[in-house]
């Protein structure tokens, strides 16, 4: 059977995308919106991508490229994906070399990549290769259907106040200079974030193409915080492929607006539309370090990724013949509020409840 590694082709678009949703189920994406990305993607960035063909099908893809938002001209992003039912064959191993051998080329000082923490298998890879743990990001969902916007009216009452009017981005069309405060507005609020780089904004034109004219902005779901004429906070939802799903975007309140309660309002009204609109479910990443925003997020319902016990561990550290279950039961039983393991977001508020779950549900067989 023929197997290769060759560069990747317009071709590929949709073979790529039904890998890439195999290995990320929860980050779905299609021909169109990556055919998007890198027709946008800035001249000065460097990025090739290549795939694995093996009889005629594609089975994994790598690539290397540049971020598009704190740019260093010999930093990296290392991408590797392998389809499941193909993995421990050494694909991810021989494409992973190809991409180091290609990107010398361009004297980098610093690779970087993205592992979930419960990825045993992709963590063991990246540490054998000289990676260290970088940047933290925690994962929250909330249950949308669930949101009582009752619940926060005195945060909407709180902005009002302050003579602070939120409005969508539809609302704010009689604005002329609507789109170029809703720039700079983004480019300081992003570079206010937590990050590995120093931001470095896109020209206008190249971010109105990326942003506002993307097939996944959602106008309506885009708010933004007014004082006078100022735009000074914003919240916003992005389309998600999955049904009932939306994804959360940016969020935050410039520096001379903050601790005011203008970005709980703002998350008030943005899951209230949500709501409204008839989503269900919405996912976020925070920087673990940004624990304003964490907490923000706790307080509307948002809860931390469920706890996780994983199988290689799990399996290794089991006895012949026996089982784990009374151990992790004989925790489950402890008096406590939260947890920290060994994988996983730290578990806040409702550890004891969350563990026990995943301790039936695990072990349910």
């Amino acid at each position: 059977m023929k197997r290769c590694i060759r560069d990747f082709t317009p071709a590929d678009y949709d073979a790529l995308c039904a890998v890439h949703n195999r290995v990320f189920p929860d980050f779905l994406e299609d021909a169109a919106n990556l055919a998007r990305q890198d027709e946008l993607r800035e001249e000065r960035h460097k990025h090739r991508r290549w795939v694995w063909e093996e009889g005629g099908k594609l089975l994994a893809f790598a690539e290397y490229t540049q971020s598009n938002w704190g740019y260093h001209p010999r930093k990296f992003f290392v991408d590797v994906a392998v389809d499941p039912d193909a993995r421990r064959r050494g694909i991810g191993t021989a494409l992973y070399d190809h991409v180091v051998t290609a990107v010398a080329e361009h004297d980098p000082i610093m690779l970087r990549g993205m592992v979930r923490e419960d990825w045993d298998v992709s963590l063991a890879f990246a540490r054998a290769r000289g990676y260290v743990d970088g940047i933290r990001m925690e994962e929250s969902g909330c249950d949308i259907a669930a949101f009582r916007p009752a619940d926060h009216a005195a945060a909407l009452a709180r902005a009002e106040e302050q003579g602070i009017r939120i409005r969508s981005f539809p609302e704010l069309e009689d604005d002329p200079a609507r789109d170029r405060k809703l720039y700079a507005l983004v480019q300081q609020l992003l570079a206010d974030m937590p990050r590995t780089e120093p931001h470095q904004k896109p020209p206008f034109e190249l971010w109105q193409r990326r942003s506002l004219e993307s097939p996944r902005f959602l106008p309506e779901l885009n708010l933004v915080a007014l004082d006078g004429d100022d735009y000074v906070g914003m919240s916003n939802f992005w389309r998600d492929l999955r049904p009932g799903h939306i994804g959360t975007g940016l969020t935050g309140v410039l520096a001379s607006h903050r601790r005011r309660g203008l970005a709980t309002a703002l998350k008030v009204r943005a899951l209230s539309a949500a709501r409204a609109a008839g989503f269900k479910v919405t996912t976020t990443w925070n920087a673990a370090e940004n624990a304003g925003m964490l907490g923000i997020n706790r307080r509307l319902g948002f809860t931390a990724r469920p706890a996780q016990i994983g199988p290689p561990w799990r399996k290794g550290m089991t006895p012949p013949g026996g089982s784990l279950r009374a151990d992790f039961e004989r925790l489950a039983a402890l008096d406590f509020k939260h947890l920290i393991g060994g994988h996983g977001a730290p578990l806040r508020d409702t550890a004891k409840a969350d563990l026990q779950k995943t301790v039936e549900a695990t072990f349910a067989s």
